[in-house]
Order: structure tokens, then sequence, then C-alpha cells
């Protein structure tokens, strides 16, 4: 039995030759409809594929494409010095059949000198934005086709964050479920929120914490909860701006990393990792009251990542 679990880890595990600080799902099926024709010219070439009986076999060979193609983007590298160790984002093709992850990148973007340390991914296909050492910029999607095969890329947008330029490295990123917010959180404390693509700003909180850990938008995207390097976390109300609660730790613990999950079409609950010095638990909050639910301890180590499985069935640390 031990062999054998060896065995299957190595069709999962790759190695890059990067140390890669970000990691996520490429939503492909949003992006490859980011990347279609704008709809008067796609609506053009649909009457035309109609006249000759093609649509529908379009649609299907579509539909086929985005079953076959699953992706996950990847970023890190070996910083501003003189290691040898290349700045990149990485895209790498999964097979859920065989559980595994392509031997080589099936695209990668050098980002030269820039580590990109943190990295949020646009969950409707607007791109990914990447915290480098003093700035955050956006990497679009790239659609390369040929006779023989589609394939995704990676290439830096035009468009600049200028609202996110000479700001300190930042150290929690993240979008709301729709895509229409965006927040970051800095080394030195300050949280911005912003509306997305217009980044025009709906929280400037310059002492939100000594240090911004991690960033968690609710499912309504009412609310955000905001994790620091010490101290309790923050519930933020965003109609206004201003903190709703504080989430008060317990004893020795320190909140790494928080994450929410719906549980139907209104109610919700709140996860968030501790650290203490017996190893990692799981505390769970109502959502209403803002009180622990319960605590679970799950590991004896320490955790440096935590999230939930899109069916909320799975918790990973």
């Amino acid at each position: 039995m031990g062999s054998r679990s060896r065995n299957e880890e190595s069709h999962n595990l790759q190695k890059y030759g990067v140390p890669l600080y970000g990691a996520g799902w490429v939503p492909y099926d949003q992006v490859i409809r980011s990347t279609h024709k704008p709809p008067k010219q796609q609506d053009d070439d649909d009457k035309e594929e109609d006249q000759h009986g093609s649509k529908d076999e379009a649609v299907a060979d579509k539909s086929d494409d985005i079953r076959r193609n699953y992706y996950v983007v990847l970023a890190g590298g070996g910083g501003a010095g003189n290691s040898g160790i290349r700045n990149a984002v990485l895209l790498s093709h999964f097979d859920f059949a065989s559980n595994s992850l392509s031997d080589q990148p099936v695209a990668e973007l050098r980002t030269d000198s820039d580590l990109p340390y943190r990295m949020a991914i646009h969950p409707h296909g607007d791109g990914i934005i990447c915290a480098l050492q003093n700035s955050c910029r956006l990497f679009e999607w790239d659609e390369v086709e040929n006779t023989e095969i589609r394939r995704l890329g990676v290439k830096i947008s035009e468009k600049v964050l200028s609202q996110l330029e000479n700001v300190g490295q930042q150290l929690a990123l993240t979008f709301d479920s729709e895509g229409t917010i965006f927040a970051a959180g800095s080394e030195n404390g300050n949280l911005r929120v912003f509306k997305w693509p217009s980044l025009e700003i709906i929280l400037n909180e310059s002492e939100a914490h000594a240090s911004v850990k991690d960033l968690s938008f609710s499912p309504d995207g009412k609310f955000l909860v905001s994790l620091g390097n010490r101290g309790p976390g923050r519930v933020w109300d965003l109609a206004s701006s201003a903190v709703a609660t504080p989430l008060a730790k317990e004893n020795d613990e320190l909140f790494a990393s928080c994450r929410f999950f719906p549980l139907n079409n209104e109610d919700y609950v709140l996860y968030i990792a501790a650290i203490t010095d017996r190893g990692a638990s799981i505390v769970t909050w109502n959502t209403t009251t803002w009180k622990r639910i319960r605590t679970k301890q799950v590991v004896r180590e320490p955790v440096s990542s935590f999230n939930v499985s899109a069916d909320g069935k799975l918790l990973a640390v």
C-alpha cells in the first residue's frame, strides 16, 4: 500500500523549477467567452454557420473543448536577486481522468525581475492580478489557435492599475464571487477595496491590521473578512465601509486564513484556520451573530494555506 500511494502521488506532483507563491484554477469556460469575438460579429458568424448547417457542431465542439481543458495557473520565482531562478506566471494542464499535471507548463510568461508574490484570478475571465514587490499588475488570457490545437496563454495587459502602483508589497488579493469587487491588503496594514473594473474606491483603511494576511468576501458581496498577522480578525460592512464586528481570538490562537462558504441561497458560514502551539484548528462562525459555532483541531503542525472545495464537502490545509 505504501508503494502504491507513492506511485499515485507522483502523477499529480510536478516541479517546474520555480518557487510557487500562488495557484488557482482557470475558469476556462469564462475565459473562452471573454476571448471570443464581440457579440455583433459573433451573431453574424452564427447566421453564416446556420446557413451551412454547422452551428450545432460548433457548439458541441466548444462544449467538448471546455470539458477537456482544465488549467492551473501558477505564479512565483526567485525574486529580484541574482539567484538564477526566473520569475514567471505559468499555466499547467490538469487531466482529471489520470489525475495528473502536465510534465511541463503549457504556457509561461516571464516577468523579468518582478516576482509575482500573490495572485487573484477573476472569476469571469477578466484575467489575473499579481502582486509584485511594490505594485500590482494585470495579466490577460491569450488564446492561441492553429490548425491542430487550441492553446491557452497569458499576456501582460495594456490596462494599468494606477490605484495600485507604488503601494508597497500586497500580501492578500481577492475578487468577490461575481467579479465586481476587488480587495488588496498590504504588508504595512493598508486595506483597499475597489469596484471592478473601474477601480473606484469603496474602502481605504490605512490601519486595518499591523499587516494584512488574508481576505475573503461573503457570497453575497456584502461583507469582507480580513485577518492580520496578530490581533483579532475584522468583518467589514462594504455598504458603510466600516467594521461590522471584530472576530475575537481565544487563548494563543493566530488566525492564518479565512474562507466563506454558502449553505444555501441566503445563509453562509465562515471558516478560519487558526494556529496554536498544539497545531492548527478550523473555527466555524455563524455569520448572523458572528459567534463561534465550533472549533476542531485538524493537524498537529502549523498551516500556511487553507481552502474550501466548490461543493463545500472538503476543507483543505
